[in-house]
Parts: structure tokens; sequence; C-alpha cells
């Protein structure tokens, strides 16, 4: 068996010429393919501890190059308080079990401050 036959020029424009009037098959589209779900962008800041000075609740978040200290109300020289900037954040509140803060497009986010209560 020849699983290669040897084919003329001429034959091949003969085949072609009887099929030109004729519609080719239009193949079956596949399934369209499932849009995947966005991935949540990484927290912007770690809560890494808390205390209290002067009956304040004074809190320590890691960002991407530095360490800050945030209160709601203390008096410590370089802690923040609410209204603040953080890097590309806005400090808006310290919440019993979490910290908020703006973006630059006036979302919240929040970072939860479960881990630090023992």
């Amino acid at each position: 068996m020849d699983l290669f036959p040897g084919q003329l020029w001429e034959s091949l424009q003969l085949q072609a010429a009887s099929t030109q009037g004729q519609a080719l098959p239009t193949p079956a589209l596949a399934a369209p393919l499932p849009v995947p779900m966005p991935e949540a962008a990484p927290e912007p800041f770690t809560a890494l501890g808390e205390w209290r000075q002067q009956g304040q609740r004074v809190l320590v978040l890691q960002g991407q190059s530095d360490s800050y200290l945030l209160c709601a109300a203390c008096k410590l020289p370089k802690a923040l308080r609410p209204g603040a900037k953080l890097e590309h954040y806005l400090f808006k509140a310290l919440e019993r079990d979490r910290v908020v803060l703006l973006d630059a497009e006036g979302r919240e986010h929040a970072i939860t401050l479960s881990r630090l209560v023992n």
C-alpha cells in the first residue's frame, strides 16, 4: 500500500475545479473557554503588633518599604492618625478588629487584626 501516492499537477487542478461550486463544511466551534476569576490583590499591609500606651491603642503595620504606627488619637510623635497617608493609601479608621484604608480611587481596604488577638 502506498501511503503517499504521486500526484500530477493536472489532477490537482481538476479536483479543485470540481469542488469550487460546493460550499465547504463549516467547522464546529469549540465551546468558549471559561473566564478566569481575577486573583485577589495582596493586602497592601500586614499587621505586626499592637499595644496600649496611656490608655490609647497603638498598632504597627508593615508596608512594602516601611513600618507605620497607627492610632486613633494618641500623642506619639511618629504615630499616624486617621487622615494620614501610608504609601498610596489614606488611613481612614482603626476599628476593634480591623484597620480601614482608602486607595487612590476611594475603595476601602480592610486589614483584619484577628491574628493579633490572643
